[in-house]
């Protein structure tokens, strides 16, 4: 903690704080299971309701990121310097805002002669973008992510099809064998509901069966929803628990997108059956519990990641092994 407060950096003029430097990873993903065709190592019902309600303890999957750090900028801004009229949630006229973060680079990269350091030249091409979780790992089919990845939000109208129809739905209907029935009872093959909570704001129509205009892909957070205390959290965010300050409205750090992505495209029968790929819980986060950390490995303080994992002596914990955050391993669904 002592170290973070020499990355702080504050500006009482504007009310910014801004940290950069390391931080512990938060998310946790079972990888191997989850882009093994959704192979998540149980049966539906994939947790019981004991298990879904503790988010204390993850009793199977492995966290492919257990001990590992990341590399954060973390930036605190008033929420009148985010709204577009610039007054308080309560009173702005457009108190939803919607985000997304993009890379680019330079669209030419030369090298002028053998051995020599390479340049980069020409116009900033975007390469990469993200605004909600897992959209392009779990939603755009391969052949099409480089794609949309170069294309902006307010175009996603041209990828409207894998919304209607994604392929990690027919992954689960294959591997399971339990039938994809979408959360407002529209088709599995023509699906509206993904679109509706990832590409409109709210009171936004949709144009029947298509997005319509405007359609984007973006990370929107109602900002006159307060934030939820720590402690109090539920992993399943505003999609599955009574939340409301959790993904898809925002995302924290600690929500388990994993499980409320595969439970949402999945539809009714993968919310009743609490698939997922284990419980997304920090086991042995770094800090003082109840002071720096919650019990599950939330950080209670700005930066509101918890403090990185000692680089010399930290080490990733599997399952089948002793340690933070150690389960069985279970045998893959065949």
């Amino acid at each position: 903690p002592a170290l973070a407060v020499q990355g702080i950096y504050s500006d009482p003029a504007t009310g910014i704080r801004v940290f950069a430097g390391q931080r512990a990873e938060t998310f946790y993903i079972d990888l191997g299971a989850v882009f093994d065709t959704l192979n998540l190592r149980r049966y539906p019902p994939l947790l019981t309701a004991a298990e879904d309600a503790n988010d204390a303890a993850n009793p199977f999957g492995v966290n492919r990121f257990s001990g590992a750090n990341v590399s954060t900028i973390a930036i605190e801004v008033p929420i009148t310097r985010v709204t577009s009229d610039g007054r308080p949630a309560t009173t702005s006229a457009n108190p939803v805002i919607g985000m997304y973060a993009s890379t680019a680079r330079q669209k030419v990269n030369v090298a002028r002669s053998h051995g020599a350091t390479r340049v980069n030249a020409g116009p900033w091409v975007q390469v990469s973008r993200m605004g909600n979780p897992l959209v392009n790992e779990l939603i755009i089919n391969t052949p099409e992510k480089d794609s949309w990845n170069a294309a902006e939000p307010e175009t996603e109208a041209q990828f409207q099809a894998f919304y209607k129809n994604p392929v990690i739905a027919t992954a689960l209907n294959l591997v399971y064998g339990v039938p994809i029935v979408p959360i407002n009872g529209s088709p599995a093959s023509n699906r509206t509901d993904l679109m509706s909570i990832l590409l409109k704001y709210p009171g936004q129509a949709l144009d029947g069966s298509n997005c319509g205009s405007p359609c984007a892909e973006l990370l929107r957070l109602d900002l006159r929803v307060p934030p939820t205390a720590p402690e109090s959290q539920n992993r399943l965010g505003a999609a599955l628990s009574a939340d409301k300050a959790g993904w898809p409205n925002g995302r924290r750090p600690n929500d388990d997108v994993t499980d409320i992505a595969i439970r949402v495209v999945g539809g009714t029968n993968y919310i009743a059956a609490r698939a997922g790929d284990g419980v997304n819980f920090l086991a042995g986060a770094p800090g003082v519990p109840g002071v720096d950390v919650t019990a599950n490995g939330i950080a209670r303080n700005f930066p509101f990641l918890p403090t990185p994992y000692d680089g010399k002596n930290r080490r990733h914990v599997d399952c089948d092994e002793s340690g933070p955050g150690a389960n069985p391993c279970g045998p893959l669904v065949p």
